[in-house]
This record gives structure tokens, sequence and C-alpha cells, in this order.
């Protein structure tokens, strides 16, 4: 396999995981301007907490312990759930990246447990989280529990939604299938980047 096929081979692997991270910290920061300005005292202290944690993230690797201490003092914050969510979204990048996939998961449900008591106000992060634990039960080869979170609504991304349901049926090699989602997906897209990326895994496809 020539070097330009093994990078290939890599994107198709992996951009989804990228994508979403690029998501999650993006989000993270977003979210946090937006309270930093529109809540209460209580929110700002924990808004500070959050921030001084992801800069210190962003520019260095991960500190298990800091993040735990953070975790601590958000916990005991009033109103800040979605610092909490925010802070096991990264947390459970992480574990990805070191292979700690079952606590990735862990992370990701108790993120998504805290979003669903704040009703419909956060759809969007829930269906980040919701593609995030696809991806991950599709490394495990549960697609069984894949295809159940695929049967919750998106709205925000259904075009990532496609996308993985045409990766399930890749992995169970019913190509048709993968490609027919894969040009739903196409067609819904409207990046470049994404539309390329779809382009490369339906040239992937086999009979």
């Amino acid at each position: 396999m020539n070097l330009l096929n093994k990078i290939f081979s890599w994107i198709l692997k992996n951009y989804i995981k990228v994508i979403l991270l690029i998501l999650i910290i993006g989000l993270a920061y977003g979210i946090y301007l937006y309270f930093y300005f529109m809540a209460q005292k209580k929110d700002q202290e924990a808004g500070d907490l959050f921030l001084n944690f992801y800069n210190s993230y962003s520019i260095s690797d991960f500190n298990e312990q800091d993040y735990n201490i953070v975790l601590d003092q958000i916990s005991e914050i009033d109103n800040a759930s979605i610092y909490l969510v925010m802070l096991k979204s990264i947390y459970a990048v992480e574990s990805v990246e070191s292979n700690d996939l079952q606590k990735a998961l862990t992370e990701l449900s108790n993120a998504r447990e805290i979003l669903s008591s704040k009703g419909n106000e956060f759809n969007f992060l829930k269906e980040i989280i919701d593609l995030r634990m696809v991806n991950i039960f599709i490394d495990l080869a549960d697609l069984e529990r894949a295809n159940n979170i695929l049967k919750n609504t998106f709205t925000t991304y259904q075009t990532n939604k496609l996308i993985l349901q045409g990766d399930i049926s890749a992995v169970e090699k019913k190509f048709d299938k993968a490609k027919k989602k894969y040009i739903e997906a196409l067609e819904r897209s409207e990046n470049q980047t994404q539309k390329n990326l779809i382009n490369l895994k339906i040239s992937t496809l086999t009979d």
C-alpha cells in the first residue's frame, strides 16, 4: 500500500473522531462564552473553572489529576451541569485516545444523562454524544447498540447519522445499502471536505 492509500485509509477510519473532537472542543468554548456572559455569579464561577482547565488542556497534555480537581469543584456549584457535560466529553475523547473505550462510553453516557435532565435545550450536544457513542460501538463491533442509538431523531447532524449508518452497513458487507446511505449523506452535505471523505468511502466499497 503506497503512502497516499495509507493516508486515505487513516482518514476513512478516523475522520469522524477528528471532526467530533473539534466539535466537542469548539462547542465547549462556545458554550462557555454563552454562559459566562448570560449566567449568574455561580455559573460564572463554574465557567471560570472550566475555562482555566480548557486553556491548560488546549496547550498541553491531558492531566487527569487537574481534571478530577476541577470536576469536583464544579460538581459543588449549583446549575453548572453543562460544564460537567463538557468535562466528561473531553475525558471521553482522552479515553478513546488511550484505547479505553469502555471508560469513554461511561463518561459519554453520564454526560448524556445530565443533558436529558435539561429537556430539549441542548439537543445538538446530545446528538454529538450519540454520534460519538455510535462510533465507539462500531469500533467494538457492537453494531446492535450502534444501530439502536441511530434510531434516535437527529436534526443538526443528520448527515453524520447517514454516514455512520453507511459505515455499519459496510462493516456488515451490505455494500449496496452502505452506498445508498453514503449517497444520501453526500446529497445533504454542504461541507466540501465532508463530501470528499464520503466519496472516498464510496470508492472503497467492494462487491
